[in-house]
């Protein structure tokens, strides 16, 4: 039976609804006993709910069907056909059904029941007789939460889309970049070359670009680091390779290249900047013609008195300022020289300690393996590297790319 407190309209009991969002919620009631059904049903109607109802388990199972709608089940245990147990078992392993809140109602005295409900799933158990207040608390908050779980579902959901939506972005912007390095890097009679590049997330801001220049005798190499990372820095990383390919062709002079780029990068940038160094080898004359725009040296590696000479930078970034006028520097080249073309993550990594990596142990690797390939050298540079990182994670995109004079 049930115990009645309520007997006024203004208790306030009867704004449950008003604390419940959206639609009216739908509640099926199952008992057999139609006296309980008819005095459930009415109160909860006067919460202005809507009210299915159900005098045994096969019939809730058949009501649930036809209305998908349904939040919420309140289910006597001792029912004919179906107990309210068998009923419980039911909506839980039906995937349809399995996140309908379900309140069982039974006696005084089955406390076995009462256990084996909640063992089975049940989200509440309410012992008769049962105080109406009680009820629609009870009732209002299983509600409540369950439209707070469709709402986390719902937005975590979202959440996931717009995750892959971002992610496949990012694959698309990785296609891009890697379609902006070289796949195959040019090797002639002159010089042999080798790279490594590690992006920092799925896309980075590092790019280099190699090109044969007056019929092979000449080679053009620029590297280039963009400021920040991810999918803005990888668009910023097109716009620079583009830049360059639209100047390198029209001079040998690496500062006359870097002028024109700037210009063209002040022009289409809409934040940022872009450190570069650009280098002309003319083996002819053996000579490199270099230029920098805030990028790290150049090194080089003189095989004769195994020593590593470092090429500084001589100006400001670009993109940043607009009338800029980059200059160009001439260093010899000989035979067995190594150039290493490399942008600020090799030396910047930080291990646990708080110690950098620094330029000085990158020299000393160039130097300790320089009897290797430059594939194998540059690969030893990056193992020493990352054994002096001890597990910690890298700071910066890294790009190597050392290029050995025939």
């Amino acid at each position: 039976m049930i115990n009645d407190t309520s007997d006024q309209d203004n208790n306030p009991v009867s704004l449950a609804v008003d604390i419940l969002d959206g639609p009216p919620p739908t509640i099926l009631v199952v008992d057999d006993d139609p006296d309980i059904l008819r005095i459930v049903q009415f109160y909860l109607k006067k919460q202005n709910y809507t009210i299915f109802t159900a005098t045994n388990g096969e019939e809730a199972v058949a009501a649930l069907e036809e209305q998908p709608d349904i939040e919420l089940i309140l289910s006597d245990v001792m029912m004919p056909k179906m107990n309210g147990l068998e009923l419980l078992k039911a909506v839980r392993t039906n995937p349809h059904m399995a996140d309908i809140s379900l309140i069982l109602i039974s006696a005084e005295g089955q406390t076995s029941k009462k256990v084996a409900g909640l063992d089975l799933g049940a989200d509440d158990y309410i012992t008769k007789p049962f105080n109406f207040d009680e009820l629609m608390a009870r009732v209002r908050n299983h509600l409540r939460l369950r439209r707070l779980q469709r709402e986390v579902t719902l937005k975590n959901s979202l959440l996931k889309a717009r995750n892959d939506q971002l992610t496949s972005d990012l694959e698309a912007a990785r296609t891009v970049q890697q379609a902006l390095m070289p796949h195959v890097l040019p090797e002639n009679q002159y010089f042999t070359t080798g790279s490594r590049y590690i992006p920092l997330d799925r896309v980075g801001g590092d790019f280099f670009d190699i090109v044969l220049l007056d019929g092979g005798k000449k080679l053009g190499v620029i590297i280039a680091d963009v400021c920040g990372h991810g999918v803005a820095a990888a668009f910023i990383t097109a716009m620079t390779k583009i830049s360059f390919r639209n100047s390198c062709f029209s001079s040998f002079n690496p500062g006359h290249v870097l002028t024109q780029m700037n210009q063209e990068l002040f022009s289409t940038l809409q934040s940022g900047f872009v450190t570069a160094f650009y280098g002309v080898f003319d083996f002819t004359a053996q000579t490199l013609s270099f230029s920098s725009g805030g990028h790290p040296p150049l090194l080089i590696h003189q095989k004769e008195n195994n020593q590593v000479t470092e090429l500084p930078a001589q100006s400001t970034f670009l993109g940043f300022f607009n009338e800029v006028e980059f200059k160009t520097d001439t260093f010899p080249i000989q035979k067995g020289d190594r150039v290493l073309f490399y942008t600020d993550g090799i030396y910047e990594g930080t291990n646990q300690s708080g110690e950098t990596f620094g330029m000085e142990r990158v020299c000393g690797l160039i130097k300790s393996h320089a009897d290797l390939s430059i594939p194998d050298q540059i690969n030893k540079l990056l193992d020493g590297l990352f054994d002096f990182l001890g597990g910690e994670k890298l700071e910066d995109d890294i790009t190597l790319l050392g290029l050995e004079i025939l």
